[in-house]
């Protein structure tokens, strides 16, 4: 479980997945509900927490049914919540009773492994998103890989992983350290293995942590734990048609991330739109973290970051910024050109961004292809242009 402030206000860490949330989904029912039966699309939230804040921000469930509300008019969508936490199942259900909408929904308490059967019952000939966002490992990886990823094809499945970094290092090195001292694992730490064995898909995981030397080498522990997510998202997407879109999200700019948020798709286009979405969210980010700072009086990162002591705004924030990410995406799309020949933007969707990432978006990808327009490129930019492919003129 979180800790006992985790729902008392949104944080800025938080206003980065909420964004996402926000938007995302949008755009999931709407590209992938069309000519399923009877246009039918399910929204998962399988560690649905509360439904929103004590200080009135929405939660995830709650955002997933705004997104549901938005398309009712040409999608039928079913939101599948579920909460273990008594309290935050009783919250949830409140919350959505009063504020939820008139879209269909289920609210089960209990765990996702629990329910996933049903929901996968209720998703049979639909589109189905799911959102998956513990406080520690998720689901089993056998279950994710084999109930989730191995769904047909066609609907489309997407998966939205919340990748623990922080929870994974504290874990793997309390194991490593506890063998180090003593040989043997106490039935606790047993339990702890066992747990991120079947969270892994095995225990690979303890060559990487095997370099933690002691309790307190927390950096090195973060670091092999953001190697273990690569290497897990990689065995997760072995042998599928899916790609993962990984994006690190750090409680400040100067920080290892605390966790990862991986989008599983199929789709190249899903790719796109969901890079769009971190864009803005990563955006709305920011400006929310730099307010935090200034609010407390912490001139942390001025100058370098964001060059001033006046609360920024979205507006402001990009169009400082923007000039700097389109010089970078540039960049990116000449290598590639230089690299793979003609290419289409959206098959190569995190080395079109690159360090822009969770900043910047489409806008700023049709910028650069507009400056490259006729002298580098044939494209103009315009439309659809991130699938067409981009060639030398």
């Amino acid at each position: 479980m979180a800790g006992s402030d985790f729902f008392a206000s949104k944080k800025a860490a938080a206003v980065f997945k909420h964004g996402i949330l926000s938007r995302y989904p949008v755009v999931f029912a709407s590209k992938t509900g069309k000519s399923v039966d009877g246009n039918r699309v399910v929204f998962l939230d399988g560690y649905a927490g509360r439904g929103e804040y004590d200080d009135g921000e929405p939660g995830s469930p709650l955002l997933l049914s705004r997104c549901a509300e938005f398309v009712k008019g040409y999608r039928n969508v079913l939101g599948f919540f579920v909460e273990q936490n008594p309290d935050n199942f009783a919250n949830l259900k409140r919350v959505l009773d009063e504020k939820g909408g008139d879209a269909e929904r289920i609210v089960r308490p209990g765990s996702v492994d629990e329910h996933l059967p049903e929901v996968l019952t209720r998703a049979q000939g639909a589109s189905l998103f799911a959102f998956l966002d513990p406080f520690g490992p998720a689901l089993d990886y056998d279950v994710l890989k084999a109930a989730l990823l191995g769904r047909p094809s066609w609907p489309p499945t997407e998966v939205l992983l919340h990748f623990s970094v922080s929870a994974v290092a504290r874990m793997g090195r309390a194991v490593q350290v506890a063998r180090s001292k003593r040989g043997d694992l106490s039935p606790a730490d047993q339990k702890t293995a066992d747990r991120l064995n079947r969270f892994l898909g095995g225990d690979w995981w303890q060559d990487h942590f095997a370099r933690v030397r002691d309790e307190g080498d927390d950096q090195r522990a973060t670091e092999i734990a953001l190697e273990v997510c690569e290497r897990y998202e990689k065995l997760l997407t072995s042998g599928t048609g899916y790609q993962a879109i990984k994006m690190p999200v750090r409680p400040r700019p100067d920080l290892l991330p605390k966790y990862v948020l991986a989008l599983f798709t199929t789709s190249n286009e899903g790719a796109w739109h969901f890079a769009d979405s971190l864009g803005k969210a990563g955006v709305e980010w920011s400006v929310a973290w730099k307010t935090e700072q200034l609010r407390k009086g912490d001139k942390y990162g001025q100058g370098s970051l964001f060059g001033d002591d006046e609360l920024p705004t979205i507006g402001s924030y990009s169009k400082t910024h923007g000039p700097e990410w389109t010089k970078i995406i540039k960049a990116n799309l000449e290598r590639l050109l230089d690299e793979l020949g003609p290419f289409c933007p959206a098959d190569h969707v995190p080395e079109v961004y690159g360090t822009t990432l969770g900043q910047a978006g489409t806008p700023h990808v049709r910028a650069a292809v507009k400056l490259l327009s006729g002298t580098s490129v044939a494209n103009t930019g315009k439309g659809d242009f991130w699938k067409e492919q981009l060639r030398r003129p």
